[in-house]
């Protein structure tokens, strides 16, 4: 118990569905800290039954359910927001006019860490680069720690962190504002890039775009943040940087620290040049892959992994579930789960990894549309021939008519059973068919990680009927 969290009054501004997310982890924070706790959702406790259930033992705890109310607002002392609760809001909105101290789970882990935290960040590939600079740090042989926007919040490991441990983080816009805001930052930080998405959510590029640099904002002078020296935005923030700026690139450059060239990943280690590893002894496809791995190879040796222990990493690296995942094979044909891809420079580094590597590739797309524009996917579709099963939402309509227009044959399905059914019946050995959507999956699905679920489960019933056969 905190003396100065004890008897104020903690409000959890959004519970939400996951075991170890930010509201369920903010809320049995504040019941720790001995604080009076109210919980609101816009979801109904059925929704939120398990998150509830083990909440409801603590008579600390009171719930107001199916909605957000002002008044709990003004009751506050402190707002822990979860991320989903977007900045505009009329409730953050309201919090702010009040002068209500805003928290979420991420600052109060900041706040509170006694170990060096590693940050990334990055519109694509922020999961992948911390998962691997994890598995880097790992060969070190100290104790690492990984949570942030993969589902884990840093909130449900804060007592067990020891100075001389290491704590990865993934850090998405919406969890980088409320840092920010009260001027945090992790002592080393790393963009992977930054490209169009969520633009449903901010007023335009350069507010979605500040959101991110607030992972470097707050550094002080001795720290440092690896930058994408190909994406103009790093480059521009390079020169507003408080401590250090490394550059990774697709191309050698005078700035690369780390960097690619046809046949290799390279990076400076004490301003000798050493080749990390041949592109080929990588397990994951793509150019993308092979500059996430590079980034998180520069910020694993920022915080003192060796090159033996980054090149060690690099060989093991399998990739991680929802990316680009292989799920099975079945007569032939692989099944890929690529859930996460939900914009369109998503699903274009799925195209160009995966296409080449099939005599047919059948692509499951569509979903809910963030404000992006499809005209580059549409030229990617039409250059790898591609075949297209395209489910229903807004990000496919737009999808729909550009395909129309520039004569590309796709199917309309009303579900992701239907397209899978549709794709394996014509899908030969040697072909794959991927779920890369391009979209949000609200609307027929909880969240990303349900649609690829969902599709796992389809894919067991397919494979258990062929058995069948």
């Amino acid at each position: 118990m905190n003396k100065a969290w004890k008897g104020k009054n903690v409000l959890i501004l959004g519970l939400g569905q996951y075991p170890q997310g930010s509201g369920i982890s903010g809320a049995l924070y504040a019941v720790r800290m001995g604080a009076n706790v109210r919980v609101t959702d816009t979801k109904t406790e059925q929704d939120l039954i398990k998150n509830v259930t083990r909440l409801k033992k603590y008579k600390n705890v009171e719930f107001i359910l199916g909605e957000h109310r002002k008044q709990d607002i003004t009751w506050a002392d402190i707002v822990i927001r979860n991320p989903a609760i977007r900045a505009n809001s009329t409730e953050l909105s309201f919090a702010r006019n009040l002068g209500k101290r805003l928290e979420s789970d991420v600052s109060l882990f900041l706040a509170r860490c006694p170990a060096q935290v590693i940050g990334i960040t990055g519109t694509r590939g922020k999961s992948t680069t911390t998962t691997l600079v994890h598995d880097i740090l790992k060969k070190t042989g100290r104790k690492v720690w990984i949570g942030g926007n993969i589902l884990v919040s840093p909130l449900t490991f804060i007592d067990k962190v020891k100075k001389d441990d290491f704590v990865v983080l993934e850090l998405s816009s919406w969890q980088l504002e409320t840092t920010g805001l009260i001027g945090l930052s992790p002592q080393i930080a790393c963009i992977t890039n930054l490209m169009r998405d969520h633009l449903n959510t901010y007023d335009g590029m350069e507010a979605y775009a500040e959101a991110k640099a607030q992972i470097f904002r707050h550094q002080q002078p001795g720290d440092t943040v690896v930058l994408n020296g190909d994406d103009a935005n790093c480059k521009k923030w390079a020169n507003q940087v408080p401590g250090n700026a490394k550059f990774f690139t697709k191309k050698k450059k005078k700035s690369s620290s780390a960097w690619l060239d046809k046949e290799s990943l390279w990076v400076k280690d004490k301003q000798k040049e050493v080749l990390l590893i041949k592109r080929k002894e990588l397990k994951v496809y793509g150019e993308h892959n092979a500059l996430n791995a590079i980034a998180a190879a520069l910020t694993a040796q920022t915080a003192g992994a060796s090159v033996t222990a980054i090149r060690t990493a690099l060989k093991e690296f399998n990739g991680i579930a929802d990316r680009q995942e292989l799920i099975a094979k079945i007569m032939g044909v692989d099944y890929v789960n690529d859930t996460t891809a939900t914009t369109p420079d998503g699903v274009i580094a799925a195209i160009q990894a995966l296409a080449p590597r099939y005599k047919n590739a059948f692509f499951i797309m569509g979903g809910n549309d963030k404000e992006l524009e499809y005209e580059l996917l549409t030229k990617q579709t039409k250059k790898f021939k591609i075949q297209i099963f395209l489910l229903p939402g807004s990000a496919s309509d737009k999808m729909r008519e550009l395909f129309l227009a520039n004569k590309i044959t796709f199917q309309d399905v009303p579900n992701l059973k239907q397209a899978l059914i549709s794709a394996s019946n014509v899908a030969k050995k040697g072909d794959a068919i991927i779920l890369s959507p391009g979209g949000t999956s609200f609307g027929q699905f909880k969240n990303e990680f349900d649609r690829g679920e969902q599709f796992r489960k389809i894919i067991t019933d397919i494979l258990k009927e062929k058995k069948n056969l």
